[in-house]
């Protein structure tokens, strides 16, 4: 062969890159088809009529609530079930009040930011608010000419629990006291005029502001400040919006950011802002960024909602899950839910679970139940295969090929429904059908087998109702009305078999299963539960008569399964059955014991450590009881994906792998213990309202020790409560109790709330469980205690009835009394003068040790903390300064203004230096003119830097007296005290020596005591 030319290698290569870009592609397009499919939405307006129209942000708080704040509709909370309205700041209801913001704090208060009208915290009783009108009454951050401080953009709760409230002219801050703080001056001036439109926080503690002039970094204890601008970002087809960050996502590595034209990350590592490589143009606009549950980002713009996955690899997708809307805040939930506020089409709920119970299909995605509804009235399986007994013919589905094959009947057979099926040990497959018995023979389908009847007179109508076999091969034949037959087909010339079984009117075997002892269990649908043991041929009988041992609680058993010899279980109209007939003890379970329906249809118990079940409303496992935990019961109805008004009876099969069938009139659904078993989110089952007459409370904590408190006048209490998972909350059913009223539950019903009226005195508790749930939250408890009317009370009848004896007894003791008053009177006046005596001496002890001038500790005052401070150092070792402080010139401030202006200007000063010092700081007055001060943890350096902020601040005081202003400056001698010498005069004198040396040096200065022992003797001071 001649070598490939050059031209043909690159005609090659080209296709081959054509052929994988393709490749690529197609699995995108599938994985992106196979994830679309899970998405499901749904709008608050389409149910409640008074949604909102436009929600800037959506909040969760602690019980599980959502809360909306919306345009022109307020600030509402959602349930699950209704939309409450809660108005704030009632001077301003007449007009709109438009809500921007809500935030949840840790402490569960609502942080309500308004348009105009400041913020509002709601507090956790969801009654009692207060109220921050910003303009005018704090220094303004930034109040320019576009913006108000009012009208609030943005609020977060950083780590340290402040509260940052972002506004379109500025930032102001709230401490953790709830008292407003001013901003440092460097972000003062970062923020003046700035529009925030959020707030962030990364996990490393910096904080993030989205802002009209890029994002701005700041750090957790406000010490440092950046501006990352765009303007230093390079990307073609820049808008005129271009600086502004409208939103923004902090994330490991690094902070996703959206401006007007697109999407773009800081990259940590590299301290660059990159774009993303490509969709630019759908991601403009951004509003809100937020991550899914998965970990993929969620893009809110004003066109619409995207995900974005792998968005720096050639990989890069861009869903769009929501079209036409302009999405402005997205809040991932715990339950798996996403919540989108959206302008001018209201709120949306996003559905992302993945699918546990998975329609039955081939490899083109087919159920064969595309064109309706089909009825399966029997199912089984064997090997691989599962057999499903249709209308008019038989299907099966291999489950390794992943193929459906139809098995059909002669055309003259006449029949309708397939009642059971079965493989039998040599491997041929059985029918049971309303015309008889067939057997399948390959490709020419089921054929008709008459020899079991041959014994039966011709006018008898061969319809059977079940089909099953035994060990040995001999199949069970349940007839309608005519009992049952049993034949071998291994001896097919000889007749079946009939026992008198269920031979009554309107009557007939419904199922049969053997148990591993070979005894043949058969159910009837009016004459209760047969036990037939072939070696003895014998047959008892179970029903609801007073013979039957035990007795059962009702005839009709559609169906059965004996998986242990001790153990059988049996479907009811009355709940599950398991009779164990080694000691004839029949345990049944109902609705009561969490079932979904009383009415069962369906039991597979392969199992190892639980029994599965279909009811009427749903499928249930109940799991046995183990050492670690007590028997329970799981449901999963209609919001877990099943379809609970087309369940079929008797159509529950397991294959050896632990994977089950749920035969369904619109197909089978798939589904394996594990992945239900997997941990799922929990909603709560919270309280959402209380009704007590004409007062309703959002919130009540109550406990056995705490009960609510209901006056003994009540009339009437209602409780609504809701399981805050919001996807289903139509197909929640409830039950309650009030024990102290009655044990026994009541109204197990979607309703959603319970009322109680004229309530006797006592002490009550609501319980409250969801029977619905496949993970059942724990139950709602409410404690009660009504009061008694004051005529009820024992103490009041026996006041009565003792009324008189202690009448007759106060007038026998009448002089005794008048004497024991005047004693009274005595002590009590006894009492007051030694009470206003120890009050004086306290006064007295107080004065003593404060200056009545300046208010300010004397000199014995001064010399216990000098002792209490040395004692404390002598553990510590900690450093100690001692300073001497004289006014300059006092006595020309008295010759010249009066004694008057002296003392003026003394309590001034004091006032001046107090201020200034430390809260351990010890200022006292020495006396005259001359204060000391003590600096405990403070070096000689330390010292000196705080004695020159004194001095600089008496140096800049201008005192006013009388149309005059006094100016004052003062001396100071510093000394550190060391720990050899412990006597105060000591240093008093060194301070002293200090302060006299800076008086002879010109006065106004700060001198400290050890530059005068230097050798050059050249003391430091200003």
């Amino acid at each position: 062969m001649a070598p490939m030319s050059k031209l043909s290698r690159l005609s090659w290569w080209f296709s081959g890159v054509v052929l994988l870009c393709l490749l690529l592609c197609s699995t995108a397009l599938k994985v992106q088809a196979k994830d679309q499919a899970k998405i499901r939405f749904s709008s608050l307006a389409d149910e409640f009529p008074n949604a909102p129209v436009t929600s800037f942000t959506i909040a969760q708080d602690q019980q599980g609530f959502i809360w909306l704040a919306n345009q022109l509709d307020g600030l509402q909370r959602f349930d699950g079930y209704q939309l409450e309205a809660f108005q704030l700041l009632k001077a301003a209801a007449s007009e709109e009040l438009s809500i921007s913001t809500v935030l949840v704090d840790d402490k569960d208060r609502l942080w309500v930011g308004t348009w105009g009208y400041g913020l509002v915290m709601l507090a956790p009783d969801r009654r009692t608010q207060q109220h921050w009108q910003l303009a005018g009454s704090l220094s303004q951050p930034a109040n320019g000419q576009l913006g108000n401080l009012d009208q609030i953009q943005a609020t977060f709760q950083d780590q340290q629990q402040r509260l940052w409230v972002g506004t379109t002219a500025g930032v102001y801050l709230i401490d953790p006291q709830l008292q407003r703080r001013q901003l440092p001056p460097a972000l003062h001036h970062l923020f003046e005029k700035l529009r925030i439109w959020q707030i962030s926080q990364s996990a490393d503690g910096e904080l993030w502001f989205a802002t009209s002039a890029g994002m701005v970094q700041i750090s957790a204890d406000l010490t440092r400040q950046r501006l990352w601008s765009m303007q230093d970002v390079d990307y073609p087809g820049k808008t005129s919006r271009y600086l502004e960050v409208r939103t923004l996502l902090p994330v490991a590595g690094g902070v996703w950011l959206a401006s007007s034209d697109g999407l773009f990350l800081l990259d940590h590592a590299s301290q660059t802002i990159k774009p993303l490589p490509h969709h630019q143009a759908q991601v403009a606009r951004s509003n809100t960024l937020a991550l899914s549950p998965t970990g993929q980002l969620l893009i809110g713009t004003s066109d619409g909602l995207y995900q974005l996955q792998a968005p720096f690899s050639y990989r890069q997708q861009l869903h769009k899950l929501l079209h036409a809307v302009d999405v402005r805040d997205v809040l991932p939930d715990p339950n798996g839910l996403i919540w989108l506020a959206t302008r001018n089409r209201g709120v949306f709920m996003l559905s992302v679970r993945q699918d546990r119970f998975n329609l039955l299909t081939d490899e083109q995605q087919r159920s064969h139940f595309e064109q309706g509804l089909h009825r399966i009235a029997s199912q089984y399986y064997h090997r691989g295969t599962l057999w499903l007994g249709l209308e008019q013919h038989v299907l099966s589905f291999d489950m390794e090929q992943k193929q459906w094959k139809k098995h059909p009947f002669p055309e003259d057979s006449q029949v309708r429904l397939v009642t059971g099926l079965t493989v039998d040990p040599s491997g041929d497959t059985w029918a049971a059908t309303n015309a008889g018995l067939f057997r399948l023979e390959g490709k020419k389908g089921f054929i008709k087998e008459t020899r079991p009847f041959a014994l039966l007179n011709n006018d008898v109508d061969i319809s059977l109702m079940s089909l099953s076999h035994s060990q040995d091969g001999t199949l069970n034949l349940g007839l309608w009305q005519h009992g049952l037959i049993r034949w071998q087909p291994q001896t097919p010339d000889q007749p079946g078999q009939q026992f008198d079984i269920a031979r009554h009117q309107s009557d007939g075997v419904q199922q049969s299963a053997v148990s591993p002892d070979g005894l043949i269990w058969l159910t009837s649908a009016s004459s209760g539960l047969y036990r037939f043991d072939p070696e003895d041929q014998s047959i008892r009988q179970f029903n609801t008569t007073a013979s039957s041992i035990p007795v059962l609680p009702t005839n009709n058993l559609p169906c059965v399964t004996a998986p242990t010899n001790d153990e059988i279980w049996l479907c009811s109209d009355r709940g599950l059955l398991k009779l164990n007939p080694q000691t004839s003890e029949l345990t049944q379970w109902t609705t009561a014991d969490g079932l979904p329906d009383q009415r069962i249809i369906a039991i597979e118990a392969r199992s190892a450590d639980s029994l599965w079940l279909t009811t009427r409303r749903g499928l249930a496992q109940l799991q046995y009881a183990s050492q670690n935990q007590p028997q329970q019961i799981r449901s999963f109805v209609e919001q877990d994906g099943i379809p609970s008004l087309l369940l079929e009876p008797r159509a529950l099969t397991a294959d050896a792998n632990g994977s089950f069938y749920l035969g369904t009139a619109k197909g089978v659904l798939s589904f394996s213990p594990k992945d239900l078993i997997a941990p799922q989110v929990t909603a709560k089952l919270a309280l959402s309202s209380l009704q007590l007459d004409n007062h309703r409370f959002w919130q009540v904590q109550t406990s056995e020790q705490q009960p609510l408190r209901i006056p003994a006048r009540h009339k009437m209490l209602n409780f609504s409560f809701s399981l805050l998972d919001f996807e289903h909350s139509q197909y929640h059913q409830y039950r309650y109790r009030l024990r102290g009223l009655s044990d026994e539950w009541r109204h197990q019903s979607h309703q959603n709330s319970a009322t109680f009226s004229h309530l006797p005195p006592g002490n009550y508790e609501l319980e409250v469980e969801v029977v619905s749930a496949s993970n059942p939250p724990p139950p709602l408890r409410i404690y009660l205690q009504v009061n008694r009317h004051w005529w009820m009370y024992k103490l009041v009848w026996l006041l009565g009835g003792l009324s008189l004896l202690v009448l007759f007894a106060l007038i026998l003791r009448l002089r005794v009394q008048r004497l024991e008053r005047i004693a009274g009177k005595l002590n009590k006046l006894v009492s007051e003068r030694t009470s206003e005596l120890a009050q004086a001496n306290q006064q007295l002890a107080l004065q003593a040790r404060t200056d009545f001038l300046t208010k300010l500790p004397n000199r014995l005052a001064f010399d216990e903390y000098y002792q209490l401070i040395q004692r404390q150092r002598s553990r510590n070792f900690e450093p100690l300064t001692l300073v001497m402080i004289d006014i300059d010139y006092f006595k020309k401030i008295n010759d010249n203004y009066g004694h008057e202006a002296g003392d003026i200007v003394l309590a001034t000063i004091a006032a001046t230096l107090q201020q200034r010092l430390r809260q351990q700081d010890i200022l006292a007055r020495f006396g005259g003119e001359e204060f000391v001060l003590l600096l405990p943890d403070t070096s000689d350096t330390g010292a000196m830097i705080i004695c020159e902020m004194l001095r600089l601040a008496l140096l800049q005081q201008k005192i006013e007296y009388q149309q005059h202003q006094i100016s004052v400056t003062a001396t100071f001698g510093v000394v550190e005290l060391d720990l050899q010498q412990q006597e105060l005069r000591f240093w008093q004198n060194a301070a002293d020596e200090a302060l006299y040396y800076g008086k002879a040096q010109g006065r106004n200065q700060v001198v400290l005591y050890a530059d005068l022992h230097k050798p050059d003797h050249s003391p430091e001071h200003r």
